[in-house]
């Protein structure tokens, strides 16, 4: 059966519940992009020189800059060298993005060293890795000492120091230096300037090959773990996702400089165009995911099929416009396309959401997840808001936590086509059982065989369908064989027995479904105590449930039964705007069996009912256990 088929709602508190934890995301977002930048900035408006010496690991060079437009395009270093200082203005405003312009920016500081400081080694880093040209020269004494032209236009090797950022090192036997930098670029143009020390840049590179083994290593499990649910359950949905993924970790390579320092080094045309490349093949590659998970075809409207239409012909035309038109036209193009798409992924999901649509609760937090990380890009990258060290990594993280919803998003949709399944395979039993009713006369022999096939089938389950636990059956069938092995190997074997205490008062004051609730809590806090794979834990019946521990002794039983008595005592029963603490009470019982394992077992469960019993007459709350002896 397909999921589009048959639409599942969600309760209108869950829907509310989901709504309020997207509005808490959208308040952390907000406070975390509106924060100040961490690396401390001097507060000085006049040209100073840097001194070096005095740096212990990095220094912001913002506040020290002059910045002057070549508006003819056409100047020189000796041009500029020349310039009159009035026309230089003073970065009194510590700016760091200067819009996008085709116009070359120059940009000039002072450096100062002391003698005994002159061989050490620091270096002037330019934190971002798209400028298409960038040229710093040393200049002491009007004479340039030091001269590095490279950028996104030349080849990797250009880059004297193999990062994937742009760092120059500073002549060492000089203690004065006029640093002047060109940037010209058809992209934006950011300058997170600094000077950092070698020691530093040894633990900024650290930290960044680190993070970035953890955001790749994070897509890599998802992207095998994917791979095999979708080797395994063959549906289409899973390879459009792992196109996305792959998609979303291309172009996160792009953005950090990393596939130009490791995939293409020696195609540096092919990087200039990468960026557009790759957020095109994202957002293809998104919308077609989007497209199959929501099932468009077969439960949106006609606007919804033209809107998904409409946004792939148009990141197809932005590819193009960067050989037709300009890369300038189709990077602003790029920008504008995955900002709708993502905002249409997010309202797609949010609409099926707010229909009642199960599937989409985790794919909307998941696009909005990304919508928010889109929005601070763009807002930090048009100077909207300022740089901080969140609003720099948040298409990163955000990203990642999209791509981590919707796996659990894919997941949660497995399992209710997984209930839609199972639900008509009991829809056709109970035709094929009033059939058979109906025919009775005719065919009774054959009813009877049905009915008794049935009936083999309900004793093969063994899982309650309440808790999730195991149910009664199993554990009958499991106590005879562990009391047979706990027998034959003269092993110790306990029983705990536990009742939760007052639950029918609970269940008549706050209704069925809060007791149903508690049952399926109360068996989640027991499995969180009991560990071993040998140990077994079963609803008895009602609200009772029992726990068989082979080879453990009567103080080990003791032990976990008093902490299961904790967990209940610590733990919140909330649900539905209800909220109790409960208590339980236990009895266990301990043996060592011999070879009369049946008559052993009734009465370790006896025992343990008795010590359960003592346990509520004398107050409930408490753990009662007791050895047994066989004669």
């Amino acid at each position: 059966m397909s999921i589009h088929r048959k639409i599942d709602l969600l309760p209108e508190r869950s829907q509310m519940a989901w709504l309020i934890l997207l509005i808490a995301t959208i308040g952390l977002w907000v406070s975390l992009a509106i924060s100040k930048p961490s690396l401390a900035q001097s507060t000085s408006s006049q040209y100073e020189t840097i001194k070096v010496s005095k740096i212990v690991d990095e220094v912001n060079a913002l506040p020290y800059l002059d910045y002057y437009l070549d508006s003819s395009f056409s100047a020189s270093i000796n041009d500029v060298l020349a310039i009159d200082k009035n026309k230089w203005t003073k970065n009194t405003e510590h700016i760091q993005h200067f819009g996008q312009t085709n116009a070359p920016y120059w940009f000039r500081f002072k450096l100062h060293k002391q003698r005994f400081h002159i061989d050490q080694q620091y270096f002037v880093k330019l934190d971002y890795p798209h400028h298409d040209r960038v040229s710093i020269y040393f200049v002491n004494d009007g004479r340039i000492v030091k001269q590095v032209n490279t950028g996104d236009h030349l080849p990797f090797k250009s880059r004297k120091v193999d990062l994937p950022t742009f760092v120059f090192s500073i002549p060492e036997n000089h203690t004065e230096l006029d640093v002047y930098l060109n940037i010209q670029s058809e992209g934006v143009l950011q300058l997170p300037l600094s000077i950092v020390t070698q020691n530093e840049l040894s633990k900024q590179n650290i930290s960044f090959s680190l993070l970035s083994g953890i955001y790749f290593g994070a897509i890599l499990i998802m992207l095998f773990y994917n791979s095999f649910i979708y080797l395994t359950v063959k549906d289409k949905g899973y390879l459009y996702y792992l196109i996305y993924l792959s998609s979303c970790a291309i172009i996160q390579l792009v953005l950090s400089g990393l596939a130009f320092q490791y995939l293409w080094p020696n195609y540096p045309l092919f990087n200039y165009h990468a960026v557009v490349f790759s957020a095109a093949f994202t957002g293809i590659s998104a919308i077609t995911f989007i497209k199959n998970f929501i099932g468009i075809d077969y439960i949106s409207s006609k606007r919804d099929l033209v809107l998904i239409k409409l946004l792939i012909l148009t990141f197809i035309l932005t590819v193009l416009s960067g050989f037709l038109i300009s890369y300038s036209f189709a990077l602003k193009s790029t920008f504008i396309a995955v900002s709708f798409m993502v905002m249409t992924g997010f309202y797609l999901g949010v609409k099926y959401w707010l229909k009642g649509i199960k599937t989409a609760r985790y794919f909307a937090l998941a696009w909005f997840s990304y919508l928010g990380a889109v929005i601070i890009f763009l807002l930090e990258n048009n100077r909207i808001i300022e740089p901080n060290i969140f609003n720099e990594n948040a298409l990163s993280l955000g990203t990642l936590i999209e791509l981590t919803l919707l796996s659990i998003a894919f997941a949660d949709r497995l399992n209710y086509e997984k209930d839609l399944r199972v639900e008509a395979q009991d829809a056709l039993l109970d035709a094929q059982i009033k059939m058979n009713q109906d025919l009775d006369k005719i065919v009774k022999s054959r009813t009877e065989a049905l009915e008794e096939a049935n009936t083999q089938l309900k004793e093969l389950s063994v899982t309650d369908g309440l808790t999730s636990l195991k149910n009664r059956y199993y554990f009958d069938k499991t106590f005879k064989k562990e009391i047979h092995r706990a027998a034959r190997d003269s092993l110790s074997f306990s029983v705990i027995m536990i009742d939760i205490d007052h639950f029918k008062v609970l269940n008549d004051k706050y209704g069925h479904l809060y007791g149903d609730y508690c049952l399926t809590r109360s068996a989640e806090l027991i499995k969180a105590v009991i560990h071993r794979p040998s140990d077994t834990v079963a609803r008895y019946g009602g609200e009772e449930i029992a726990v068989l521990l082979p080879n453990t002794t009567l103080d080990g039983a003791m032990r976990l039964a008093e902490r299961i008595r904790e967990q209940f005592k610590e733990n919140e029963f909330l649900d539905s705007g209800i909220s109790t603490f409960l208590t339980v009470s236990i009895g266990v019982s301990n043996a060592t069996p011999t070879t009369d394992t049946i008559k052993h077992a009734i009465k370790l469960l006896d025992i343990a009912d008795q010590c359960l019993y003592k346990a509520k007459e004398a107050g409930r709350d408490r753990v009662i256990g007791q050895k047994c002896y066989f004669e």
